[in-house]
């Protein structure tokens, strides 16, 4: 290596160097995905409101469940309160007469999400939309005249915009609501419990309480709970599904996991039949092909397309030549009056043929150029006398 290759070596290397010490020591950028997680410390985590509960709960143990509603209940004894907030409160027919069944015991439920299960919203007979996908603000508010404020709660990053737009009147009270009276947070008794449904998740988020100074709102909404144990959620999260193996995916489904058990005893008993070494497939070696005559083809293409037709008739003559004196002994070229007869007797050709071939050569060998005519004629006089060749 010379040295001009080692300073374009040692100058790729620098560039190199300092790219990756930029990439290294640059701010991380931040992230906006609505995870909702307690654990979350992002923008749209729920960090803070999940470590100001003790102070505003502070007689109630808090724990975090991490199992569905159903999950859940196989342990629960005692009446306690339930805070779901998440983007997608999903809960399937099962969960929901799970929850149902909490309340009627005299827990309270609060979840706060955009959209709800069928089964949930269904039983319920409560449906919810967005206002508009261009309206990039909300004022909050309440109804209640000791927590209602002048000013609403205004709320711009985290715009909530989602609102009951259908709901039974006669079992449910509105408690909060937006802009044009939108309602955003309704009560309902069932049995000796109470549900809150809240459609403003992004109100209790990290950002919304820090940066917009809304904590007042999120705090208001948790005035109404009861001093009863919490049960935080992190179960029904936006990101949950992406913290599960592959595998989990295919074990929740019995129709799946059969499937897949199947394909493991299959692949373990194709194994063990062809465990054994096999006989390698012994490869089709072609045998090479004579080419000889597609060589000699050619060399007479070549020869008849350059037109030198004495040429190739002494080239005839040649190996007719080396044809007699290899097989039978005889050099034609030799003087002699009975060298015809001589020629016939030993090769069993016509005398007359053996005459026109010697003649045509001997025509042919004092011209200086031949046609194409005299050159076919010498050929079939030699062609028929190999015919009749003993």
């Amino acid at each position: 290596m010379n040295k001009k290759d080692i300073k374009y070596y040692s100058a790729i290397a620098v560039i190199l160097l300092i790219t990756i010490i930029v990439e290294l020591t640059k701010p991380k950028p931040i992230d906006w995905s609505f995870f909702l997680e307690s654990a979350k410390k992002e923008p749209y985590g729920t960090y803070i409101l999940f470590n100001n509960l003790k102070a505003l709960f502070p007689n109630q143990k808090i724990t975090v469940n991490k199992r569905t509603a159903y999950e859940y209940n196989k342990n629960n004894k005692k009446p306690k309160t339930f805070i779901y907030i998440s983007d997608n409160f999903n809960a399937d027919k099962l969960e929901t007469e799970t929850i149902f069944n909490f309340l009627e015991k005299g827990s309270t439920v609060f979840i706060s999400a955009h959209y709800f299960s069928n089964a949930f919203s269904d039983t319920l007979g409560f449906s919810t939309d967005n206002s508009t996908f261009f309206d990039t603000t909300s004022n909050l508010n309440f109804y209640n005249k000791k927590l209602k404020r002048k000013k609403p709660y205004f709320f711009q990053k985290t715009a909530a915009n989602y609102f009951f737009n259908s709901f039974d009147t006669t079992n449910i009270n509105v408690l909060a609501f937006s802009k044009k009276d939108r309602p955003t947070f309704i009560k309902q008794n069932f049995g000796k419990g109470t549900l809150f449904i809240n459609t403003t998740p992004e109100a209790f988020t990290n950002y919304a309480l820090i940066t917009e100074k809304n904590y007042e709102y999120a705090f208001k909404c948790f005035s109404y709970l009861p001093d009863k144990d919490i049960v935080w959620d992190e179960y029904y999260k936006p990101f949950r599904k992406l913290n599960k193996t592959e595998l989990s995916v295919i074990f929740d489904n019995s129709r799946f996991r059969a499937a897949y058990i199947l394909l493991l005893i299959t692949t373990v008993i194709f194994v063990l039949f062809t465990i054994k070494r096999r006989q390698r497939i012994i490869p089709v070696i072609k045998p090479f092909k004579n080419r000889t005559v597609e060589f000699v083809e050619t060399i007479g293409r070549v020869y008849y397309n350059s037109k030198n037709h004495k040429d190739i008739a002494l080239k005839k003559y040649h190996y007719f030549k080396y044809f007699l004196f290899s097989k039978y002994n005889i050099k034609p070229e030799q003087e002699d009056e009975n060298k015809y007869s001589y020629i016939s007797e030993k090769t069993g050709v016509n005398e007359g043929l053996t005459k026109k071939v010697l003649l045509a050569y001997a025509k042919i060998n004092k011209l200086e150029k031949i046609s194409q005519e005299q050159l076919n004629f010498f050929n079939n006089c030699i062609e028929d006398f190999y015919d009749e060749c003993k």
